[in-house]
Parts: structure tokens; C-alpha cells; sequence
């Protein structure tokens, strides 16, 4: 526990939990166990017990992005680089309008196309793995993308995400959106808000960096690898609605 409250920036060498060790399969089992566990507890309540549910994980990833922030601020790391302004981070308040909402929210089917994906990525390849398994970093990591994993699977599994391919077209048009406005952030204040300047350690993003070999041609890359992954996506949960759900 003594390195509980360390960032990665500051962690020795050799204390990482590492990527597909037994650490990250614990983090990995709890990511399922909460996924399961929600999306039971969401298929079989009452309409009013579900916006409960919904609004009560969009609260609780408020509330740890807050904690998050208050942790930094007393951290020995430079503090605006670590904004809330990561894909999942505009998951998680895609999510809280979605609870308020509840029935056809905007981002609806960007919920599950885009940014589960990305949640899913961000457990498959953590970039906590350089710190030890019991760290606060590491417990946010896990819990934060476990709880977006978990509420859009559990609106998936109760047949309330429409699938039409319009609302991939729809999609696409929102992404570029807000990739254009991070982009322009992380160029004036010389920051990586989404990776979309730097792969930042990230092995899959790492690989586009390799292949691109260069910042602006990465960025393109990386536009392209995500409309690639939605449609995958798209597909993906199509195939199972139409056979499992419908």
C-alpha cells in the first residue's frame, strides 16, 4: 500500500501489475462480475427502478472523475494533462445525458458503437499497467470503464439500443465533430486529450504511431481505425441482436 497514491509518472520501475499477468486478469474478472452483476440487476427490474440504476452509475462516474481530479491536484504531476477530456470521459457524460433522457438520447447508439469499444480497449490494454495492482489509478481505471462497459451492455442485452445502420451514418459526422474540437485543444495547448497527437504508451495505438511515422498522419490513422472499429461494432452487435435478442 505504500505506493497506493502514486501516479505512473512517479512509480518506480518493476511494481506494474503488467499487461495479461495475473493482476490484470483480477482487474479483468471484476470488469465481467460488475458487467453481469449490473446488467442482471437492470433485466429485471421496473422501468422506475432502471432510471434509478442508470442514473445512479452516471452519478457514481461523476463523482469518481471529481475524485480523480482531487487526487491529481495533490499529486506531484503536471495537472491540466490529465483533464477529463479522454474518449471514455465523454462516454461517461454521454451516459449521465442518457439517464436523463432515458428513452432515444442522441448518443444512443454512439454508446455502443464508439465508446464501448473504447472501454473495452481501455481494459484490454490499461495504461495502469506500469503500476502495482492495489493502486488508486489502477481501482479507477478498472472501475470507471467496467461501469461504462456495464451500462450500455445492459441497455444492449434489454433491447433498448436501436440498431439501424443510419445510426452509424449518424454517428460518424459526431465523432469527427469532436475529434475537430479535441484536436484543436490539444494543438493550442500543447496537450494529448483522446491520444490523438501521441499513442502515449497504448500497444494498439503504438501500432498505427509505427505504421503512420508521422503526428498529423497518426491522427488520420486513428480517425480511420475508429470508423473501421465502429463498424465492426455495428456488425458485431447486429449479428447478436438479430439472433439472441430479437
Amino acid at each position: 500500500m505504500k505506493h497506493f497514491w502514486t501516479h505512473k509518472d512517479n512509480i518506480p520501475e518493476g511494481l506494474g501489475y503488467g499487461q495479461f499477468k495475473p493482476g490484470h486478469f483480477l482487474w479483468l474478472t471484476f470488469t465481467v462480475v460488475l458487467t453481469v452483476l449490473y446488467t442482471l440487476a437492470y433485466k429485471n427490474a421496473e422501468l422506475s427502478t432502471r432510471v434509478i440504476l442508470m442514473r445512479s452509475l452516471g452519478a457514481i462516474l461523476i463523482l469518481s472523475d471529481v475524485i480523480k481530479m482531487f487526487v491529481l491536484r495533490r499529486s506531484d504531476v503536471v495537472f491540466t494533462d490529465y483533464l477529463p477530456l479522454e474518449v471514455c470521459s465523454f462516454g461517461a457524460y454521454f451516459i449521465v445525458l442518457d439517464s436523463i433522457w432515458y428513452d432515444g438520447s442522441f448518443f444512443l447508439q454512439m454508446l455502443l458503437i464508439l465508446f464501448l469499444p473504447a472501454a473495452i480497449m481501455a481494459v484490454l490494454v490499461p495504461t495502469t499497467t506500469p503500476l502495482p495492482v492495489w493502486n488508486f489509478y489502477t481501482i479507477h481505471q478498472f472501475l470507471y470503464h467496467g461501469l461504462i462497459i456495464a451500462y450500455i451492455v445492459a441497455r444492449f442485452v434489454c433491447n433498448e439500443i436501436p440498431l439501424g445502420y443510419s445510426g452509424v451514418l449518424a454517428s460518424i459526422p459526431k465523432i469527427l465533430v469532436l475529434i475537430g474540437i479535441m484536436y484543436a485543444v490539444d494543438r493550442i495547448f500543447n496537450k494529448n486529450f483522446m491520444f490523438l497527437r501521441d499513442p502515449y504508451g497504448n500497444p494498439l495505438l503504438q501500432l498505427i504511431w509505427d505504421k503512420t511515422q508521422n503526428g498529423r498522419f497518426y491522427t488520420l490513422g486513428l480517425i480511420c481505425f475508429a470508423i473501421v472499429v465502429i463498424h465492426v461494432f455495428y456488425l458485431l452487435f447486429k449479428i447478436i441482436s438479430l439472433i439472441f435478442i430479437h
